[in-house]
């Protein structure tokens, strides 16, 4: 009885240790499961899970709130019914049952946030019983991108505006004239700058055209945004698709490794001058067209369209029409820039302009080198019978030399260019010529000017001798058939 006894209450002690050990397992696993749940229900990733057949077994509160659905709309239902319902628009879970492997992928949710997912198959007896898919949204970090992409495009339009500036002298002064057809073209550029149509300067080479562009921008609402100059003579056949629309990077051997941004992007909500546009070969032609139908480019190497918003201003020393008509210009081509044409005339056709255009130059180049000249009234008048074939461009570039060069403060019929003095003596030749005068009287008024001029320009026979390229007895016999008396001291 004894040892019953104590056999029976030792097995009540063993008893009571197990049912001890049963409640300490299953408070320890709630325990466990709780943070579980806890860890899956407030992880900052959305965790997704499906069973093996692609049913959605459970989903997590950061997996609602980053995909804008509820639990209760997808749970249950397979992930094949959630793509025919637009809820993604790929399936990571397919991938991996197709793939029994981990895949990444992006995935767009129906809210259009962008999804990077990784699904993770969980292997029972050989088969997938679950697929985990952790998933983060990259949408904040694509914004974030494309933000730091803008600001590295608008510092690379910031630096290399800052180049062209540098390596191009611009001119932003008012244009200076007097004349009255000058006043006219003026007060259409005010007119027109208000608006963004597109503007044709045709005009010799040197009158002015660039800077007529420059105050057509200026006038214009886009005067804060950039002014990019395109000069078609100067950019090589194999370049002007790189420099006028830039290029991805590793477009092609010897590109930049972070690609360039070509000039016509350089002039967006600003304004693209296209100078020298009657220069461009028909290959070339085709590519400006498209861009100013479309107003979009593409940069070489890349794929993606780039809209741009420019006003474009074209500019030629040459007679476009003809080129059309010789079939060396697009006709189309000249109608898409030939929407408001301006011709600015030469400056042989405003001499009023000459004489303040010359006191313009001279102060300048004073405020330049220190230098004060002025001109006398004969070189005066030269100048302003010259034809300026160079227009105002030959002008400036004239008064520089003469300031730098002439020995004294006056300017006189001396310093000028033998080639402005000789345009002036022809000039006075043929001014003496009448209507109506026959050969033989046109031909002893002539000869006669000559004299007067040589004996004007020589110190002795000798000289004149020299300049007119005569023997001595020649000219003798010349200046007593005019009754020219030779008066040298």
């Amino acid at each position: 009885m004894g040892n019953c006894k104590k056999a029976t209450i030792c097995c009540k002690k063993e008893n009571d240790v197990v049912e001890k050990n049963d409640v300490n397992m299953v408070e320890y696993y709630k325990q466990l499961e709780e943070e579980y749940r806890a860890i899956f229900e407030y992880s900052y990733d959305g965790i997704f899970i499906s069973d093996g057949n692609g049913e959605v077994v459970r989903i997590n509160k950061s997996c609602e709130l980053m995909e804008g659905i509820k639990s209760s709309d997808v749970v249950g239902k397979n992930i094949v019914q959630l793509l025919d319902e637009g809820y993604y628009n790929n399936s990571v879970t397919l991938e991996v049952l197709e793939k029994k492997e981990p895949v990444t992928q992006l995935q767009i949710a129906k809210n259009g946030k962008r999804l990077m997912c990784t699904g993770v198959p969980i292997f029972r007896n050989g088969k997938i019983k679950r697929i985990v898919i952790n998933s983060r949204d990259i949408s904040e970090l694509t914004l974030l991108e494309n933000e730091l992409q803008e600001t590295r495009i608008n510092s690379e339009k910031l630096q290399t505006r800052v180049e062209i500036l540098e390596k191009k002298f611009n001119h932003e002064g008012y244009p200076v004239f007097k004349s009255i057809i000058m006043q006219d073209i003026m007060n259409t550029i005010v007119h027109v700058a208000k608006f963004d149509s597109t503007l044709l300067l045709t005009g010799e080479s040197g009158v002015g055209k660039e800077m007529i562009a420059r105050l057509v921008h200026r006038k214009s609402q886009r005067s804060k945004a950039s002014f990019i100059k395109v000069d078609c003579s100067a950019i090589p056949a194999a370049l002007f698709e790189s420099e006028l629309f830039g290029y991805e990077k590793g477009a092609f051997t010897g590109a930049e490794q972070q690609g360039k941004i070509g000039l016509i992007e350089l002039a967006d909500k600003g304004t693209l001058l296209i100078d020298e546009v009657g220069e461009l070969p028909l290959k070339q032609q085709v590519k400006l067209l498209r861009f100013i139908q479309d107003r979009e480019i593409i940069k070489v190497g890349g794929k993606q369209t780039i809209s741009v918003d420019t006003r474009i201003i074209a500019a030629t020393n040459r007679d476009l029409l003809s080129m059309v008509e010789s079939g060396s210009f697009r006709k189309d081509l000249y109608y898409r820039l030939n929407v408001i044409p301006m011709v600015i005339p030469p400056l042989r056709d405003r001499k009023e302009d000459i004489f303040v255009l010359i006191q313009f130059f001279l102060d300048k180049f004073y405020k330049k080198f220190g230098i004060d000249k002025f001109l006398d009234k004969e070189s005066l008048e030269i100048l302003e019978e010259y034809r300026w074939p160079g227009n105002v461009r030959e002008l400036e570039n004239m008064m520089e030399r003469l300031v730098i060069l002439s020995s004294g403060r006056k300017i006189s019929k001396n310093d000028l260019p033998s080639v402005v003095r000789k345009d002036h003596d022809a000039h006075k030749i043929l001014s003496i010529i009448k209507q109506g005068d026959t050969y033989r009287s046109t031909f002893f008024k002539v000869e006669k000017e000559l004299l007067m001029n040589a004996l004007r320009r020589s110190r002795n026979l000798r000289e004149m001798s020299k300049i007119l390229g005569l023997d001595k007895s020649s000219i003798s016999r010349k200046l007593k058939k005019h009754g020219i008396k030779i008066e040298y001291g």
